[in-house]
């Protein structure tokens, strides 16, 4: 183990990456959702849309929602990859794998829990982004 990897807990530890993974997939998320035609924002409505519903749709406070609600998921799932991972056996493929399990759940899930985003968010969107995701977990974790 390098000196890194050693005493830091692995709560802390996976809070802290899946914190700093959620940002290149948020980006990652906006852009192809510009790209897309959803638009560039979107996404940030699409996940306030699981608290606010249709009010989602109109202001700047379910943007900062959506983004808090992002970040604060993709810390909590930081958590569970620190839980589940050892960081010297953490591989881009361990964390591509993670956020496309995650992406599974998400999908299944979503119907129940933000409706609205699962009837308007492209599922390949939805999957690459959490490739992104689990990808950057997973380099950041090992360091």
């Amino acid at each position: 183990m390098t000196k890194t990897t050693m005493g830091i807990n692995p709560i802390l530890r996976g809070s802290i990456t899946g914190l700093l993974a959620s940002v290149p997939m948020g980006m990652a998320t906006m852009m192809l959702g510009l790209i897309s035609g959803l638009g560039f924002t979107e996404p940030l409505r699409l996940i306030a849309s699981a608290l606010m519903g249709q009010a989602a749709f109109s202001g700047t406070l379910p943007l900062v929602l959506g983004l808090l609600l992002h970040m604060m998921t993709g810390a909590v799932l930081g958590i569970l990859y620190g839980l589940l991972v050892k960081p010297e056996v953490s591989t881009p493929l361990l964390g591509i794998v993670f956020g496309l399990g995650v992406w599974v759940v998400a999908t299944i899930s979503l119907g129940y829990v933000a409706p609205i985003m699962a009837q308007n968010m492209p599922y390949w969107l939805f999957a690459l982004a959490h490739a992104v995701y689990g990808l950057t977990l997973a380099v950041i974790f090992r360091r």
